[in-house]
């Protein structure tokens, strides 16, 4: 092929490509322009749709922000449910190991027991329970120093918010808890308007539906007659402790009548009542198969009565190398001592202090009344003999206390029961030295000249007060009572009086 007839045919295909490309170009830039101008469409559709939600946006605006003549606002008691409910769930939210869902036994302990319930909701929760401790106290009250807080506490000033803390109470208590426990003699009640009613609504209700309630006893006179207490705290004294007692002369306070009409109502509504160390006697006595004798409730801390507790600075007590110190305390004494009545028996313990001075003893009297419980420990852990109470016939919260510190305690222990079967185990067991005023001067010189006895009694009182009077111990004991009596599913006929 010739050069010439070469070039005549590149030529051809050179243009025939560039046709085609020519060709693709422009088909390119169609495509180029159709995507162009549909992009600006949905540009143009994007920005419309934005205005418009943006006008409404505006206009729901105005309608927020212009008055509203026919509505005056949320009413004062849907205020008040608001606060309730926050205040509540805002205080659960601190307790985690707090189960509000699921298969769990349950209580919720309403009214303070001193610091007991506050402690025994929290070994429960140890071991899986849904427990809680709540208070609808004044957390500034008259009774504040005996308690250690609680879980929840729905107290107000106002009225009207504390009546609805307290419905808010219970209707969570009613979704989220079986038993209800309760101390304080008359306040058989979640609501404090219905403390006193023979049959409180709200309890009426709660058992309605197939829920528990639960009583801790508050002394000597709950549900039990002045008379039958006075008879067996005077078993081989020629004195009683009720012979001691302001009470005795307050029948507005402390009657036969008056403690039986309350040990019926008690028996008439609870399923559980612990009695703790109270005597076998009338409505607590352990032929009622709702009863439960010995220590359950009244519960203490390991670690906050530490046998190791350290003492701060302010609270330490300056003494000489050689000196004993005496610890006696007593809570309200200026109404539980009157008219020459002491229940505890101050004035035997300070004449006997007295006297071992006289005698030339380095001993040293450290009494001590209305000290916030919280407190009070660092002087108990520095004491080396507690005297506990001498006419009541066991051992109360100082007993319970020192003894868990790992103190020697003195006290009258009354062992008689009117069935040998029904002395408690722990009223055998206790290593308190057993006194009464008569014999109080010769038991505290024998402990003073032997302080090689003083500690082997301190140990033997740690060791009692970890297995009888320990949170963990008493939640073992409440746990089998709480399991008794779901299996025995006690009817209100088999303990009728």
């Amino acid at each position: 092929m010739t050069s010439g007839l070469k070039r005549y045919f590149i030529e051809k295909l050179a243009s025939s490509e560039l046709r085609a490309l020519r060709t693709r170009m422009r088909r390119f830039d169609e495509q180029h322009h159709w995507v162009q101008n549909r992009f600006r469409q949905m540009e143009d559709l994007v920005e419309d749709r934005f205005r418009e939600v943006e006008g409404k946006l505006q206009q729901v605006d105005v309608a927020v922000r212009a008055p509203q003549p026919d509505y005056a606002g949320p009413s004062a008691d849907a205020v008040r449910q608001l606060r309730a409910e926050q205040r509540l769930w805002a205080q659960l939210a601190r307790l985690p190991e707090l189960p509000l869902s699921g298969p769990a036994r349950s209580v919720v302990f309403v009214h303070h027991s001193y610091y007991h319930f506050y402690y025994l909701a929290q070994a429960l929760r140890r071991r899986g329970w849904r427990a809680l401790c709540i208070s609808l106290e004044d957390p500034n009250g008259v009774n504040a120093p005996y308690y250690h807080g609680e879980d929840v506490n729905l107290w107000d000033a106002d009225p009207e918010q504390l009546r609805v803390n307290a419905e808010v109470l219970f209707t969570f208590a009613k979704a989220h808890f079986e038993l209800m426990h309760f101390a304080g003699d008359g306040l058989l009640s979640f609501f404090p308007w219905n403390f006193g009613q023979p049959s409180p609504p709200d309890i009426v209700e709660w058992r309605a539906l197939g829920k528990k309630v639960a009583y801790t006893i508050s002394g000597c006179n709950s549900a039990t007659r002045q008379s039958s207490f006075h008879a067996w705290s005077g078993t081989g004294r020629e004195h009683s402790a009720c012979d001691n007692c302001p009470l005795q002369l307050r029948p507005e306070l402390c009657n036969d009548e008056k403690n039986l009409a309350w040990g019926g109502q008690v028996h008439a509504h609870c399923d559980l009542v612990f009695a703790e160390l109270q005597p076998s006697l009338d409505f607590l006595s352990s032929t009622y198969p709702n009863v439960v004798r010995g220590p359950h409730t009244m519960v203490l801390d390991e670690n906050v009565w530490s046998d190791t507790l350290d003492i701060p600075p302010a609270f330490r007590i300056e003494r000489r190398p050689d000196e004993v110190l005496i610890y006696h305390a007593f809570g309200n004494y200026s109404l539980r001592g009157q008219n020459g009545r002491n229940i505890k028996g101050t004035p035997a313990i300070v004449a006997a202090v007295d006297r071992l001075r006289a005698e030339g003893l380095p001993v040293r009297l450290m009494f001590f009344s209305q000290v916030p419980n919280h407190l009070v420990r660092y002087y108990q852990a520095q004491a080396d003999i507690v005297v506990d109470q001498l006419w009541a016939g066991s051992w109360g919260a100082n007993g319970r206390e020192s003894m868990m510190l790992g103190k020697p305690v003195v006290g009258y222990v009354n062992t008689h029961e009117n069935a040998p079967s029904d002395v408690l185990a722990a009223i055998a067991e206790t290593p308190i030295v057993n006194a009464t005023v008569d014999t109080l001067l010769e038991v505290l010189r024998a402990l003073v000249l032997n302080p090689a006895r003083r500690e082997r009694l301190g140990r033997q009182s740690r060791e009692f007060a970890m297995r009888w009077h320990s949170a963990d111990a008493g939640a073992q004991r409440y746990e089998d009572a709480y399991d008794h009596m779901l299996a025995r599913r006690i009817t209100m006929e088999e303990f009728s009086a």
